[in-house]
């Protein structure tokens, strides 16, 4: 099955798996109210959970790739605009990543 992504809803085939409703949180289901699996609050790095203190997995400092850890150094993974592809998004913004990173990685 394929991801798509509209830029709230993640689909895989005609199933709800996520969403990004707020923007910077994906939550899982189709719920605005659902469990927190990631975000993505400063717009520049990609953290586990909820909280804008939480770990960070990977980065998008400089616009145009996913990093690697926290580092702007840090290697490149894919970039936001292959990784829109990927999940059937147009959009190469942070939550773009954020999907990218939690569902199609």
């Amino acid at each position: 099955m394929s991801i798509k992504y509209d830029g709230k809803i993640i689909k895989s085939g005609y199933s709800v798996v996520a969403n990004t409703k707020d923007g910077c949180n994906l939550r899982k289901g189709s719920s605005g109210g659902g469990p927190v699996i990631g975000n993505i609050k400063d717009g520049k790095n990609i953290r586990d959970g909820q909280s804008s203190g939480g770990k960070i997995l990977c980065n998008i400092r400089d616009g145009k790739n996913i990093r690697d850890g926290q580092s702007s150094g840090g290697k490149v993974l894919i970039k936001i605009s292959d990784a829109a592809k990927k999940i059937g998004s147009s959009s190469v913004g942070p939550s773009t990543a954020l999907v990218w990173w939690f569902i199609a990685k």
